[in-house]
This record gives C-alpha cells, sequence and structure tokens, in this order.
C-alpha cells in the first residue's frame, strides 16, 4: 500500500456520507497522478452505470454519457476485461464515435480506469482522464490506481445503503420504481399527488445518498442491518 497516501487513506476511512468521500477521493486521485477529470460509478445488476459523481466534470457531461453516449461506449467494455487497474490512449484519427464526439470533445485523450476484480451489486469503479497536453498515465500510475482501488473495494463496495431511515412510504415508493412503475402509475398506486411523489423522491435521495431511481431500487432490495 505504499501508494497510498495518508490523505487518502484518511478518506477512505472516513465517517461521512458516501458521496462526499467519492468527491474527496476523485480530488485527491488527480493530484496523486496529475489527471484532469475523475468519473465514478456503481455498480447494478446492468454494469457499472449508477450514481455518478464527477471532479472537473460537469452534469451536463454525465447526462449526455447516460442518455447517449455509455451505450456506444466502447472503452468501458475493453477496460472491464482487464479488470483491476489499466491505462488507454485511444488513436487520435479514431474514427470510433464515443472517442471522437464523447471523449475528445470533452478533453479526454488519456484514461485510467479500476474496476474490481470480482464487481457486485454497490461495487465503485474510479475512471481518471488526462487532457492531451499531459501525456499518457505511467506504469506506476497504474500501480498507485490499483493500490487505491483496491482498497477502496474492500472498504467500501459492501457498505449498505442507508435505507434504514426511509419512511415506510418511501420504502413503498422505492420498491415501485424498482418494479418500473412510472410515476404516474406510481401515484395512481398510491393515491397521491405528483408532486407528493416528487418530494418523497428527493427525500429518499437524499436519506440514502442515492443520486438516481435505478440505484434507490436497488437500496430498497438491499437487505437491512
Amino acid at each position: 500500500m505504499s501508494h497510498v497516501s495518508w490523505k487518502i487513506m484518511e478518506t477512505l476511512t472516513a465517517d461521512a456520507p458516501l458521496p462526499e468521500r467519492r468527491r474527496r477521493l476523485g480530488r485527491q486521485l488527480l493530484r496523486a497522478v496529475a489527471g484532469d477529470t475523475f468519473v465514478s460509478y456503481r455498480w447494478t445488476p446492468a454494469g457499472p452505470y449508477a450514481d455518478p459523481v464527477g471532479v472537473q466534470f460537469d452534469d451536463e457531461h454525465l447526462r449526455a454519457y447516460d442518455a447517449r453516449f455509455r451505450h456506444i461506449d466502447t472503452m468501458t467494455p475493453r477496460f472491464l476485461e482487464v479488470r483491476g487497474a489499466s491505462a488507454i490512449s485511444p488513436q487520435r484519427d479514431s474514427r470510433d464515435e464515443f472517442v471522437r464526439d464523447f471523449l475528445f470533445r470533452s478533453g479526454m485523450f488519456h484514461g485510467m480506469n479500476y474496476f474490481a476484480p470480482h464487481p457486485v451489486v454497490g461495487s465503485i469503479d474510479l475512471r481518471v482522464w488526462r487532457s492531451q497536453r499531459r501525456g499518457a498515465f505511467t506504469p506506476d500510475d497504474v500501480r498507485k490506481l490499483q493500490a487505491i482501488g483496491d482498497l477502496m473495494h474492500r472498504l467500501w463496495s459492501t457498505e449498505p445503503l442507508a435505507t434504514s431511515a426511509l419512511t415506510p412510504r418511501q420504502r413503498e415508493i422505492a420498491t415501485l420504481v424498482g418494479e418500473g412503475l412510472t410515476d404516474r402509475a406510481i401515484c395512481d398506486r398510491l393515491g397521491i399527488s405528483l408532486p407528493t411523489l416528487r418530494t418523497h423522491l428527493a427525500q429518499a435521495f437524499a436519506k440514502t445518498g442515492t443520486q438516481n431511481r435505478t440505484s434507490l431500487a436497488m437500496a430498497a432490495r438491499a437487505p437491512r442491518h
């Protein structure tokens, strides 16, 4: 663990909401490996696409990735095949739509990702990118990310979502979200208005530290501790 600084260790063992710890880790990781952009997701049954957290990567880019580009993402499957930490630098003349229209246009030319060797629902990944001027990541950078990612996986990936704070109504709504019901269908089922439903959802997101409906549904299915 020689590549894990005491500040990163402090973050990994801190008593703070998980989204806050992930952002803090992202800022520290960018400094540790001279990166420009950090993004992190949590693993769902469909893959590593829930609860995005970005540092120097705005919400508009996160929404664009979720709405369109993750469906044509050719890089993440390559990182997933390796598991652990690995680096990549796409060809500058690439005709790959994801590389050309998402990565390069967002200033991301050299990437390094960490995926857990044996991910489970809730596992967290780490994605770091550099601009063209900084150059490719080195083997030492990859070793740093591997050490940090392995420790993070052991400490965070089995951490239960805080569903015990949900009210019975919020838990009921989260369960119906997980069944795939639309907002209108949930309102009709429970006899509540749309504004009331959205208030419950906002409070449930805040209490569980989740940021989208998929992760809230995961929280509702998880056993309570």
